[in-house]
């Protein structure tokens, strides 16, 4: 059995803390890597927002186990968005947060 990949990224402490609420909240599945995973594959932007608030010293690590075809989206989308891959699944996570945010406040 082959080996799956490795991907990681380094979030804010503020959105590392929101994905395992929001997954609490809303009976994901509720590691990090796994909230991520959801993201990538159920929400989908024209538009990227970069998280300014974030600094790699006070980042916090999300390490995420892929398979072969899950590895080859997730380059996709680096490649689309003209990104690395840590720095796509940063700005996917703070990016799916302000739209949930927006969202919540129209309603």
């Amino acid at each position: 059995m082959r080996k799956p990949h490795q991907i990681w990224t380094l979030v804010s402490p503020a959105m590392h803390r929101r994905l395992k609420e929001y997954a609490v909240e809303n009976k994901i599945a509720s590691t990090r890597a796994k909230m991520i995973m959801y993201i990538l594959y159920n929400f989908h932007t024209n538009k990227l927002l970069e998280d300014y608030t974030f600094q790699s010293k006070s980042g916090k690590m999300v390490n995420i186990k892929v398979s072969d075809a899950e590895l080859e989206y997730i380059k996709s989308l680096a490649q689309r968005y003209n990104v690395t891959i840590s720095r796509l699944l940063r700005n996917m996570v703070y990016t799916y947060f302000r739209v949930m945010e927006k969202e919540e406040q129209r309603a």
